[in-house]
């Protein structure tokens, strides 16, 4: 089953920038548009996601997380002299001392780059991406071998407090919270996007319930430049369930799929009764953000990888920019996985 959010078209921040701003916004509404076309394309059936309420996203967020992602808008249009787009104005990333009460600087608290700006859409359609992944959880829980959940905006980089590489609620980590809550047992979480999940990294971090193994560009020299290392293995109960597979600069086909193989041989050794995949398109060649180069014949090797393993599988949609390839490359990884 395919479930997908009606509430994100209006979350666009690319509408609001200034003309002499030129730092791209890439998550636009035609992602999801151009997935969307192939999943249609492709004849599969699709749903609306459902309401699932607060609990479960509350589950992992912070709660002055999520109430400031609910009001930042409304108390910012209520300062003087404001516009369409709520920017932090300082950044609190190293060394926080102090919560601030004033909705500028708890932008700066919450948000932790200018890639995630908040508009008047944003918590709608943030909620709906994450009400998506909780509905794809909840069917592969009822007995489906897979659900993808058309997550945008999407996930990844969200951590319990803080939003940033265009996300603002962690999907994949509410999803796999989702599957232990309703009995699952331990959760594996693979994440192929090029952009490491820092966020999913941390939330898990220290907790053995979740196997998280991500493959991804070298974050020394891409997002999020501070974390996705290889050394970086998990801590307290967790030490040993976090894997990352950093890659170098225009990694093509042939060496993602290692990656990947490598990856899914060390879900498969912890023998986990669900998958989660963090599923990213943006390793394309020629995508705006990244710098790796696969093509769709990558991603359908992929989507076989993962089926190879024979796990109830969850899929959620992370990123990909370079928008006309993406209905091939979700084809591609959708025919690998025998979806089509």
């Amino acid at each position: 089953m395919i479930v997908i959010t009606t509430d994100h078209a209006a979350h666009d921040p690319d509408r609001f920038t200034n003309p002499g701003d030129t730092r791209p916004y890439w998550e636009t509404p035609a992602r999801a548009d151009a997935l969307l076309g192939a999943v249609r394309a492709a004849g599969l059936a699709t749903k609306p996601c459902a309401d699932h309420g607060l609990a479960p996203i509350q589950r992992l967020h912070d709660a002055g997380y999520l109430a400031f992602l609910q009001t930042a808008f409304s108390r910012f249009q209520a300062l003087a002299n404001t516009g369409p787009i709520l920017r932090a104005p300082a950044y609190a990333v190293r060394h926080k001392a102090r919560r601030p009460d004033a909705v500028m600087g708890q932008a700066g608290w919450y948000l932790s780059s200018v890639s995630a700006p908040i508009v008047a859409a944003t918590w709608s359609a943030a909620l709906g991406s994450a009400h998506a992944a909780i509905d794809a959880a909840d069917d592969v829980i009822s007995g489906q071998r897979y659900a993808y959940a058309l997550c945008r905006p999407p996930g990844h980089h969200a951590h319990t407090d803080m939003a940033g590489g265009f996300c603002y609620l962690n999907n994949a980590a509410i999803a796999a919270q989702r599957m232990l809550d309703r009995g699952s047992g331990r959760v594996a979480i693979l994440d192929f996007d090029v952009h490491h999940g820092n966020g999913t990294q941390q939330i898990f971090y220290q907790r053995d319930d979740v196997h998280y193994v991500s493959i991804h560009g070298d974050p020394a020299g891409l997002y999020p430049w501070f974390a996705g290392y290889a050394d970086e293995t998990g801590e307290g109960p967790g030490l040993g369930c976090n894997l990352n597979l950093p890659l170098p600069a225009d990694t093509g086909d042939d060496g993602f799929t290692a990656a990947v193989e490598q990856g899914l041989d060390a879900i498969a050794a912890r023998r986990p009764s669900a998958l989660i995949v963090s599923a990213g398109f943006d390793a394309q060649l020629g995508d705006p953000a990244a710098n790796l180069a696969v093509t769709a014949a990558g991603f359908a090797t992929v989507g076989r990888q993962i089926a190879a393993l024979g796990l109830p599988t969850v899929l959620i949609q992370e990123g990909g920019y370079l928008v006309e390839r993406l209905a091939a490359n979700l084809t591609a990884f959708l025919t690998g996985l025998e979806l089509i």
